[in-house]
């Protein structure tokens, strides 16, 4: 009987000892295709896992999804800050209710909340493959230290210095202008590099995957002009001339930033969606290259133009 009790306490003792080395997060959500033939992305909640005695990466979703991969295949990781509308898709539906929606939506919505993204670079049955997480505020600092900690010098935290702040829509000379959008479901071409200009990439992603092309339009201004134009879930680029700009995300409201453009150089940017009271809102950021170009791979090209007067 001694031997069979000591035997116990060893067995738990040596799981124990499993479960310390594996560090779970809950809520974590994957952005992904929703289907091979659908390019639109969609998110579904899951578990990551650091399982630091397989050396393994591990991501399960709610509905299925499997992410596994060895630490030392693993190739990039970009932690990049995603700012997004409280509620999301809940958000809208609310507001959609009679009476007491609209301003129950706008309780929710209210809240602008900063996650991270989660862009994953990696190496699965010899061939290249990329995965895009959102992990909450609540644990992005955890998340970043152990990933760090794993993946040491493959990880990167972009921190851009651009940060976007409220403008006045009547500072914008082609406010007034209007422009004609025309959503792309079959194209899907790539910016590419001018070594005479500097090329700027915006993607608008939708609060919700059946949201995709609809809705109201998005405008990026560039100092004087229309450089772009986007529907929620889906991306434009432009080729601009070298010097400093004010770059202002223009829906019902605006906001923006001044920055500097150098020709041969790529900038790659996201036109928040959030929805206020009464209009929709947006707010715009800098993100690094991986991210955007994730979510444009998962939007529609906006094919746009500016109206004859």
């Amino acid at each position: 009987m001694k031997g069979f009790f000591s035997l116990i306490c060893l067995l738990l003792f040596f799981a124990s000892g499993l479960s310390a080395q594996k560090t779970v997060f809950k809520d974590v959500k994957i952005r992904r295709h929703r289907t091979a033939e659908k390019r639109v992305l969609v998110d579904k909640y899951g578990t990551l896992t650091f399982d630091d005695s397989a050396r393994k990466l591990m991501f399960e979703s709610d509905v299925g999804d499997h992410i596994e991969v060895g630490y030392d295949n693993v190739g990039k990781v970009v932690f990049d800050a995603a700012t997004h509308m409280r509620g999301g898709a809940l958000a809208q539906v609310v507001e959609a209710a009679p009476l007491a929606g609209p301003m129950v939506g706008a309780a929710i919505a209210g809240w602008h909340v900063n996650d991270y993204w989660f862009y994953l670079e990696y190496k699965s049955r010899d061939q290249s493959e990329s995965a895009l997480l959102v992990v909450p505020k609540s644990s992005s600092t955890k998340i970043i230290e152990k990933a760090t900690s794993v993946f040491t010098s493959r990880v990167t935290v972009t921190d851009f210095p651009e940060k976007g702040s409220a403008i006045k829509k009547d500072d914008l000379k082609a406010v007034k202008t209007k422009q004609t959008l025309r959503v792309n479901k079959q194209d899907h071409p790539l910016p590419e590099v001018k070594p005479d200009q500097a090329t700027v990439v915006v993607v608008c992603p939708p609060l919700a995957a059946r949201y995709s092309g609809k809705g109201n339009q998005f405008k990026l201004h560039a100092n004087d002009e229309v450089v772009a134009v986007n529907k929620g879930g889906t991306y434009s680029f432009a080729y601009l001339n070298p010097g400093k700009y004010r770059l202002v995300s223009q829906a019902e409201d605006a906001n923006g930033f001044e920055m500097e453009l150098e020709a041969g150089h790529e900038y790659f940017f996201l036109q928040n969606t959030f929805q206020g009271v009464f209009r929709g809102e947006t707010g715009l950021s800098r993100n690094s290259r991986e991210v955007v170009m994730y979510l444009a791979d998962g939007s529609y090209l906006a094919e746009w133009k500016t109206k004859e007067k």
